[in-house]
């Protein structure tokens, strides 16, 4: 059995560390600069969600008026990667519904429906917008944006929708068909039972 000397366990310790010591040192680098980025980026996400929650809430008090208006745009802008930036666009649409101005409160729809922070939320704003279309007689658009629609717990409004819409394109049969099976999957609010016993007589 060789031993090393002191010199040329030394030695051995220099060639490691020539060979491997930059690869070392850039992993620290990366390891440490990565923890201090994801620090960063977790504050800095904080922070906007924390703005635009505060914003929004000025938006609620301010009604609709020119200045939650520019709330409003400023959520848009700001908000990004947070639930209030979806809010703020049905905002936007709710104003345009109030101003009979459709095509923006479609568009308005869409942009929320877009950002949207989950499914569930998602398929609602999706439904939203059907109606919107087929009140603006954009029936093939409606008709695809609810095939959208694909959770259980909204069968009941996306067949009310689907009623409306054969409603719409004079398929009196259909659109009976459509709110008897809406009724059939429990929603049953009183002005679709008038709807239906109005195509059922």
């Amino acid at each position: 059995m060789s031993y090393l000397t002191d010199e040329e366990k030394a030695e051995r310790i220099k060639q490691w560390w020539a060979n491997n010591g930059m690869a070392i040192v850039a992993g620290l680098v990366l390891g440490v600069g990565g923890l201090f980025g994801w620090n960063w980026w977790s504050d800095r996400e904080e922070s906007r969600a924390q703005v635009a929650s505060e914003m929004y809430q000025a938006l609620q008090v301010a009604g609709q008026t020119d200045r939650a208006l520019e709330l409003a745009d400023a959520v848009i802008e700001q908000g990004r990667g947070t639930p209030y930036r979806a809010l703020a666009w049905v905002y936007r649409a709710d104003v345009a519904i109030a101003q009979d101005d459709t095509d923006t409160a479609i568009d308005a729809l869409q942009a929320a429906r877009d950002a949207a922070p989950d499914r569930g939320y998602r398929e609602v704003l999706t439904l939203r917008l059907a109606r919107q279309m087929i009140l603006a007689e954009r029936l093939d658009d409606a008709e695809a944006t609810l095939a959208d629609v694909r959770s259980d717990a909204f069968t009941g409004l996306k067949r009310e929708l689907e009623g409306d819409l054969a409603r719409a394109r004079g398929d009196r049969e259909r659109a009976r068909e459509h709110y008897e099976a809406a009724l059939d999957a429990g929603h049953s609010p009183e002005y679709l039972r008038l709807k239906y016993e109005e195509l059922s007589v």
